[in-house]
């Protein structure tokens, strides 16, 4: 991984978002957490431009699945900037029949994930 890469976890369980901090602060990165699509915003806003490397959000942050807002926030955000890039999670399979997730236009992360599972991905969104 490159020196100190800034990874924003947009997670609600507070379990899963834990974990991934635990995995990836070891490696070096830089993490930075949020609960909801608006703290993900204000995150983005309190760094420099450009200044998140990667992003793993959750399909689902509230209980309305139907609302995919992870998956909202990454067309929202992909839209304006392919920078950073996304690496969509979700422990509900139908998600990837999302169409961007089914065309590999964004990075899919299953629940329950591995250790390993989780820094490939991380290494993969970010080129290495």
């Amino acid at each position: 991984m490159p020196t100190h890469p800034t990874v924003l976890i947009v997670e609600d369980d507070a379990g899963v978002r834990e974990a991934l901090v635990e995995i990836l602060r070891p490696e070096g990165c830089r993490v930075l957490t949020a609960t909801t699509v608006q703290e993900a915003e204000e995150a983005k806003q309190r760094v420099a431009p450009g200044g998140i490397d990667v992003v793993l959000a959750n399909i689902h942050l509230t209980a309305d699945r139907e609302a995919r807002e992870g998956y909202a926030l990454w067309q929202r955000w992909t839209a304006l900037d392919p920078h950073p890039r996304f690496i969509l999670m979700s422990g509900d399979t139908s998600s990837r029949d999302l169409p961007a997730i089914r065309a590999g236009a964004v990075r899919w992360l299953t629940k329950p994930f591995s250790h390993a599972g989780v820094l490939e991905a991380v290494r993969d969104a970010l080129g290495r």
